[in-house]
């Protein structure tokens, strides 16, 4: 999975002589929280929501409030952006992205191709993709089993097991878990029975801590 499968192609930018007041419009209207920042074709910056917020003067300022609103109204996007963010290319491997995130806890990534912003994946890019990856919004059953080790032959095995039972298995989440030196298995299944997949798993010897169905409408599970 590549950066490119979950950004948002096309993102609304504003250029850097953009005003504040107008780039905090703007993201009103299009309800988002970042703005690449785009000079002549090239990414310049990026603005957030909380650098527009940051901008402001504090409210234990001796200004009067026509005194904050033409100071205001006069500062521009180059005055509180981010200058030179960090950029992927849309090739970048997701997992890469998700890390160096992390490590700058950066939440926001703009995705760039040959010198042009083609994109920007952001945290409810991520979410959504997630969400879709999961299967949450399927109708289904999760079954969570423990203790398994890391041999391949223990997922064939269970993978088999639930092929028996003509199911279309919608993810499957393995979790390592250092402390017990064992991994932990999620399955999302597509089923509203899982007791017959649950009992021939236990017989060939898999422990299974959980079991349910649940609704996508509610959330259950």
């Amino acid at each position: 999975m590549r950066i490119k499968d979950v950004m948002t192609k096309n993102p609304v930018t504003v250029d850097s002589d953009t005003y504040v007041l107008d780039a905090q419009k703007i993201m009103k209207e299009n309800n988002i929280r970042r703005l690449p920042v785009v000079d002549k074709g090239k990414l310049v910056g990026i603005v957030t929501q909380h650098d527009l917020l940051a901008a402001s003067p504090s409210p234990a300022t001796s200004l009067s409030i026509h005194e904050l609103n033409y100071l205001l109204s006069k500062m521009k996007v180059k005055e509180v952006m981010h200058k030179n963010p960090l950029t992927f290319t849309p090739d970048t491997p997701f997992e890469e992205a998700l890390k160096v995130g992390q490590e700058r806890k950066i939440g926001s990534f703009p995705v760039v191709d040959k010198g042009k912003l083609v994109g920007i994946a952001t945290e409810s890019d991520i979410v959504r993709f997630l969400t879709r990856a999961l299967g949450v919004r399927e109708e289904g059953s999760r079954i969570t089993i423990e203790g398994l080790g890391a041999s391949l032959g223990e997922l064939e095995k269970m993978i088999q097991i639930v092929n028996q039972h003509d199911t279309i298995i919608l993810s499957m989440i393995s979790l390592p878990r250092p402390e017990k030196k064992d991994w932990m298995v999620v399955l999302r299944l597509k089923t509203s029975t899982p007791d017959p997949i649950v009992k021939d798993l236990k017989k060939a010897g898999f422990n299974v801590t959980y079991s349910a169905w649940f609704r996508c409408e509610t959330g259950s599970a």
